[in-house]
């Protein structure tokens, strides 16, 4: 049914799925992130049931969703992006109403993803933990940490939020920004006409996110710089790698 850089996610009897995880990958980190999407179940966000962790076979077995990508009903229907981006916004901001859980912290998750890029010298390392540090830790609200259009399933029933993995609490605008590069530069191709447009629709985005959240965009600015270099740590394309550095390399220098 689908691959990502850790597993492979295969359809079951039973209305159920298993996400198997590639056997590099240690059972430590299973546990992890199957105490993560328990502690998200407690929260009224529509998302996938977690039923079991399979340890002999590697696997995560979560409920079946049947049902077509934000992302795909966008791209069937290009007309009608800016109303499904306003309804994104308005699901991001059911996340960020949830506190009180039991998640990693989302400025130590940064941290630790700046600290290991491969991309940065130390001395650029420096002074984004720097600004890191400067900037407030205090909201713990919960944050996706990846949530874009094709983790955002519709169905019959309703939107479904999958891939919540990297989910942690800590600044909405910090979620914000992150849902902002990646719309802006995720899996960026060589194509002109598609950087323009995702471009503008990374903006529009944000747009709609201030009309419900009504936050200053100078306050989401200071969150771009270290959510772009923890993004560098990660499995990405050439071309969104070279557009991230740039950025990192402007800011820095501001």
């Amino acid at each position: 049914m689908g691959t990502g850089n850790t597993a492979r996610v295969i359809a079951r009897g039973g209305g159920t799925v298993a996400k198997v995880f590639y056997r590099h990958i240690a059972s430590d980190f299973i546990e992890y992130e199957y105490a993560i999407y328990k502690e998200i179940a407690k929260t009224p966000l529509q998302v996938p049931r977690l039923y079991s962790f399979e340890k002999e076979k590697h696997a995560l077995i979560f409920e079946r969703i049947d049902g077509n990508s934000l992302m795909a009903k966008m791209k069937s229907n290009p007309l009608f992006m800016p109303i499904h981006m306003r309804r994104m916004a308005e699901w991001h901001a059911d996340i960020h109403q949830c506190r009180n859980l039991k998640l990693p912290l989302l400025n130590d998750r940064l941290a630790s993803r700046i600290s290991v890029c491969s991309d940065l010298n130390e001395s650029e390392k420096r002074k984004i933990l720097s600004h890191l540090e400067g900037l407030p830790d205090n909201e713990r609200v919960l944050c996706h940490g990846d949530f874009h259009p094709d983790n955002v399933l519709l169905t019959k029933k309703g939107h479904v939020i999958i891939d919540w993995a990297d989910a942690a609490v800590g600044s909405r605008l910090a979620d914000i920004a992150r849902s902002f590069l990646l719309i802006k530069y995720g899996g960026l191709t060589s194509s002109p006409v598609q950087r323009m447009f995702r471009r503008l629709l990374a903006k529009y985005y944000v747009r709609c996110c201030r009309r419900i959240g009504l936050f200053d965009m100078s306050e989401l600015q200071k969150w771009i710089l270290p959510v772009a270099a923890g993004r560098l740590s990660e499995s990405i394309g050439e071309r969104e790698k070279e557009a991230l550095l740039k950025l990192i390399h402007a800011r820095i220098n501001e």
